[in-house]
């Protein structure tokens, strides 16, 4: 087989890149853009960034629908795959690590909260490294150890249940632990959203 130079390779990467954002550019020119199973969101009202999240050079597509319910959640992640816009599933409140591959997703409710750290694989798709929940009060039916901690953004007590690491039940120690270990030297990743108008998708994407 013949070796592909670095100039080729270089070729390629530059063409897949200029081929996601086109994929981009195409689904953002959708009048309604499907937010979640039983809703749509009007594309006049949703804002876009990018960022590479993963670091293989192509950028992913991230939408933000202010208008959205806290249930529907108000941000989206695509990715660009074998040709196709993918979603990585449906997000309420987006972080995503600068320097480290991960992203946080957060779902604050009443009383209580549900946290995820994930990683986006190389070949597009999302692993769940830490998962855990929390509640002002005692959690019913909650599967594995419940723990009591003070928590000091909050100023009082909550309970803490659904630990997971990287899809197994674990401790709270063993939680916190894996969760120090990705937010240590992490930088939030700033990102800069934009309306989404045929001149701002033309430029930015």
């Amino acid at each position: 087989a013949t070796a592909v130079t670095p100039m080729q390779a270089e070729a390629a990467s530059a063409w897949k890149k200029q081929q996601a954002m086109y994929a981009y550019r195409t689904f953002m020119n959708q009048s309604q853009i499907p937010w979640t199973s039983w809703s749509f969101a009007p594309a006049s009202q949703v804002e876009f960034a990018t960022a590479d999240i993963n670091k293989d050079g192509i950028k992913e597509l991230i939408l933000r629908w202010s208008y959205a319910s806290h249930a529907e959640g108000w941000d989206r992640i695509y990715t660009y795959r074998n040709g196709k816009v993918k979603s990585l599933g449906e997000f309420t409140s987006v972080t995503i690590s600068k320097n480290k591959n991960y992203f946080t997703n957060y779902y604050m409710g009443t009383g209580g909260s549900l946290n995820y750290f994930y990683r986006l694989k190389k070949n597009g798709k999302k692993e769940c490294l830490v998962k855990y929940q929390t509640s002002d009060v005692p959690p019913t039916n909650a599967k594995g150890s419940v723990v009591k901690k003070h928590n000091k953004t909050f100023g009082r007590d909550v309970y803490y249940y659904g630990m997971k690491v990287n899809g197994k039940r674990v401790s709270y120690k063993k939680c916190m632990k894996k969760v120090r270990s990705l937010e240590k030297k992490s930088r939030t990743l700033s990102l800069t959203y934009h309306k989404n108008t045929m001149e701002n998708v033309g430029r930015y994407l």
